[in-house]
Parts: structure tokens; C-alpha cells; sequence
């Protein structure tokens, strides 16, 4: 379901601008080419979390760009909810079931395809872009709390253990969720592969001001499958859909 609403936002929001992109003229494509370097941050929402990236490029053409991009996102399982143990108001919560928690490392090179360009009083430039490169999933062990009882007697103590299925029960031993970054330490390592594909809306006056939004899908595949929640599948790929804004600058070296 969530997957759904993400694409439509995506499709509402490309047929919109794209509507207003070429309904315009004329256009700068003479300024284009002053500048033959460019490099932008940008924040992405995906549909299964959230992360920041890193660009970089050069011109090789007014209308083509070599990019080369590195980003990190946290990659959440579509079966995560989280819970509380009702029985104590002041514990964290947690996700019951899962095994890790997963972030994802990308680094790749692609291209940026101009598909027409601002008219010279500002507007909407539309682009289409596609990257390939290299991904590393990153699995952190989680931790709870877990209630242990004093033999023969009504008291209790809490010790911090690492999730495990067989032992941690959600009406019986789970006091709640371990500190924020604890797992860190564990962090095991999923070599694998990504390709990314979309169309970048890039607005505003100036060319040599990056102001963008990019919308898009992603495809993540890794040589082992990924433990993330117990009780289910582990999946050894990912497909999200996603959008991201952009800030940043064009520049010459000279």
C-alpha cells in the first residue's frame, strides 16, 4: 500500500511538471554551456525510508551530464510495525520480529539527459537520469531489554540482549527496545548492486544554481539474502521508488 501511494505521488507530480516544462520557450540552451562543472546534496524520501546523497559531474555536452554520486538510506521490511510492551509505559518501543536494521551504501556513475532546457526568464528544466554502480547493505544486530526474574520472589532485572526469536517473547520477556546505537559495533556487511532511473525537475532562474527535485526507482540486488525479519522471507533485492531535492552549483575550474 505504501508502495502504491509513493508511485502515484510520483506520477502525479511528473505529469504535472512535465505539462508545464513544454508549454515553455524559448529557451536558455545558449548559457548551458558556460559552465562545465557541477555538484549538488540532496535530501531522498524512499518508499521504505529515508537518506542523504552526494553528487558530482561535468558537462560533456550543454545538453549531457556525467554524474557520479555516492548516498546512504536506511532500508526499513514492509512487515515492520512498531509495538510497546503494555505492561510498562516508560519502555522504548520496538519492532517485534526484527532481526536488523539495514542501511544501505550506493556509489555509483550515470548520466543526466536534458530533455529541454528553462526558458530564458526561469521555469522548469526536464531531464531524465540512469545510474549504475555498486551497493552495500549493512545489517545492525537489534537489541532489547529483557526482564529477568529473581528465583523464588516477586522482583526482577533487565539485561540487554541481542534479539533472538527462540528466547525474546512479546507477552513475556521483552521489557523493550535497546539504546539507539547499540549494534553499531556488529554492523555485517552485503556486498551488491544497484541501478537507478528517473527524471530530475530542475527550477528556478539562474544556471548556475542547482534548486531540483527528482523523482524515480531504484533497484538494489545483493549476492546473499538479508536477515531482517523473523518469520519471513530474507530478501536478497529491493525495489523502492523515490524523490529527492537538490541544492547546489554549477562552476568552471578556471
Amino acid at each position: 500500500m505504501k508502495k502504491r501511494s509513493f508511485l502515484l505521488l510520483i506520477l502525479i507530480l511528473s505529469f504535472f511538471v512535465s505539462n508545464t516544462t513544454f508549454s515553455q520557450s524559448p529557451t536558455n540552451l545558449d548559457k548551458a554551456v558556460l559552465y562545465t562543472k557541477e555538484k549538488a546534496f540532496y535530501l531522498v524520501l524512499h518508499s521504505e525510508g529515508w537518506g542523504i546523497g552526494y553528487r558530482k559531474g561535468k558537462h560533456l555536452a550543454f545538453n549531457k551530464t556525467q554524474l557520479f554520486e555516492g548516498e546512504i538510506v536506511d532500508m526499513s521490511h514492509p512487515k515492520e510495525t512498531k509495538t510497546e510492551n503494555p505492561y510498562f509505559g516508560d519502555a522504548h518501543t520496538f519492532v517485534y520480529g526484527q532481526l536488523n536494521s539495514v542501511y544501505i551504501i550506493r556509489g555509483g556513475t550515470g548520466f543526466k539527459k536534458m530533455l529541454n532546457d528553462k526558458p530564458y526568464w526561469g521555469g522548469v528544466q526536464l531531464s531524465y537520469i540512469y545510474f549504475g554502480g555498486v551497493s552495500l547493505g549493512l545489517a545492525r544486530p537489534k537489541y532489547l531489554y529483557i526482564i529477568n526474574q529473581v528465583p523464588y520472589s516477586n522482583e526482577f532485572f533487565l539485561t540487554l540482549e541481542r534479539y533472538d526469536p527462540n528466547k525474546h517473547f512479546l507477552d513475556d520477556n521483552i521489557y523493550g527496545g535497546g539504546p539507539l546505537f547499540k549494534g553499531f559495533e556488529s554492523l555485517k556487511p552485503y556486498p551488491g548492486l544497484y541501478g537507478k532511473f528517473g527524471f530530475n525537475f530542475e527550477f528556478g532562474e539562474y544556471d548556475e544554481k542547482i534548486r531540483a527535485i527528482e523523482v524515480g526507482t531504484i533497484f538494489d540486488y545483493y549476492f546473499a539474502k538479508i536477515p531482517m525479519m523473523a518469520a519471513n522471507k530474507y530478501p536478497n533485492y529491493f525495489l523502492t521508488f523515490y524523490i529527492n531535492i537538490q541544492f547546489g552549483k554549477r562552476y568552471n575550474l578556471y
